[in-house]
């Protein structure tokens, strides 16, 4: 129903004797970002229903990869942010009028990562590239990938999903392999050094009448 990044920056006090002007000096210290949602209670572990996933990994030692579209990740390009989180706060609401809400909170380890939709949410059947998405620069500092398989059919269906960058978008260099998946899930992989102008994604997918529905998203540190 809602959701709320929330990125903060921790101010450390450098105030020393007789300041300039008598005024206060901060510096920026550590950052700290975290992610509020709010949506309708509803349970049905068969169908990974909104109570069945959080209780299911509150408490978890396993990070969680959230990705967040605020504009929707039906677009290639659209903004999202990138959390590798654990979830800390769990809760329902059960008015005497009105639905039941189910509140949670995630806490992330690394900040949100500010990034793009590379792989619009959509069902995948066969083998292909995505488009590419321009940066406008390279960048030097590394950057993290997102891939979420929310649903799958087919006879033994696989898909092994790769990032790729370019300095120009016409030849292309591996960046992130994921790993080989059949399943629902997600997974996180962290790059570092530089990121060219340009990236994409990029799937090979096998089986009897394959057809994945996946998302990805990209951010740059």
């Amino acid at each position: 129903r809602s959701v709320a990044p929330m990125l903060d920056i921790e101010l450390l006090d450098a105030t020393t004797f007789q300041a300039a002007n008598g005024d206060k000096i901060f510096v920026g210290g550590f950052r700290d970002g975290k992610v509020s949602l709010e949506g309708f209670f509803d349970s049905d572990a068969t169908t990974n229903q909104i109570d069945d996933i959080f209780n299911g990994i509150l408490g978890s030692t396993t990070k969680q990869v959230v990705t967040i579209s605020p504009e929707g990740a039906l677009t290639l390009g659209n903004r999202c942010f990138l959390v590798d989180a654990d979830t800390t706060k769990y809760a329902v609401q059960s008015p005497a009028t009105g639905l039941i809400q189910a509140n949670a909170e995630v806490q992330s380890s690394s900040g949100l990562g500010y990034g793009v939709i590379l792989q619009p949410t959509a069902a995948l059947t066969a083998t292909g590239n995505g488009t590419s998405v321009d940066n406008a620069a390279a960048t030097t500092n590394g950057g993290a990938g997102h891939l979420h398989i929310t649903a799958k059919s087919g006879t033994t269906p696989l898909i092994t999903g790769k990032i790729q960058h370019s300095t120009d978008g016409s030849t292309w260099v591996d960046l992130i392999a994921f790993t080989a998946a059949s399943v629902i899930g997600a997974e996180r992989i962290e790059v570092t050094g530089t990121i060219n102008r340009y990236t994409r994604f990029i799937r090979t997918i096998s089986g009897t009448g394959p057809s994945f529905e996946v998302t990805v998203g990209f951010t740059r540190f």
